[in-house]
């Protein structure tokens, strides 16, 4: 008889304490892809009236792959556009994953990790884009005006995405420490 036939409950946590603990990560989820599609940013200038949500970032930047005249300019805007789409992509994959996790211990620290990284990878998206806003280096500046609560909803459940995942590789890891 194997390991798991003895031991049922290594590979999979059926303690109920435990089925509402991926609800955080959810939540943060859940924080982000809302907030993608409330307003981040309100328009400046001629734009005045204007909000821009990360799905109409999204779509705004592939809407310039039409005008666009060159090839390879035309290949740097898709990818632009593909990078603004992979945020709430990224926040409901990690979220998934962690839920999963929470029924699975082996993908604890797999989970955790990819929850980490995909909040890393929204705050730098949101970090950018507020960059652009705030310093006249593009003509970015000149179109967008100041962040709107849609991107603090996305940037909090960003943060709290990370949070999340930081706490989880930590006791991912001490968990690993102390069995051996």
């Amino acid at each position: 008889m194997g390991a798991l036939a003895r031991h049922p409950n290594r590979l999979f946590n059926r303690n109920r304490k435990h089925s509402l603990a991926g609800l955080p990560s959810a939540v943060a989820a859940s924080l982000v892809v809302a907030g993608f599609f409330l307003p981040w940013m309100v328009g400046a200038s001629a734009f005045d009236l204007r909000t821009f949500s990360g799905f109409d970032f999204a779509r705004l930047v592939r809407n310039f792959e039409i005008t666009a005249d060159s090839g390879s300019t035309t290949g740097e805007i898709r990818v632009t556009a593909i990078a603004i789409y992979l945020v709430p992509a990224l926040a409901i994959n990690g979220a998934f994953l962690h839920q999963i996790s929470v029924f699975l211990r082996s993908l604890n620290y797999a989970a955790s990790v990819a929850l980490l990284l995909a909040a890393v990878y929204i705050l730098s998206m949101q970090f950018v884009l507020l960059f652009l806003s705030l310093v006249p280096v593009s003509g970015f500046a000149a179109v967008v005006g100041l962040p709107s609560w849609g991107f603090g909803l996305t940037l909090s459940g960003a943060l709290l995405m990370a949070w999340l995942g930081r706490k989880e590789v930590y006791l991912s890891r001490q968990l690993s420490a102390d069995a051996s």
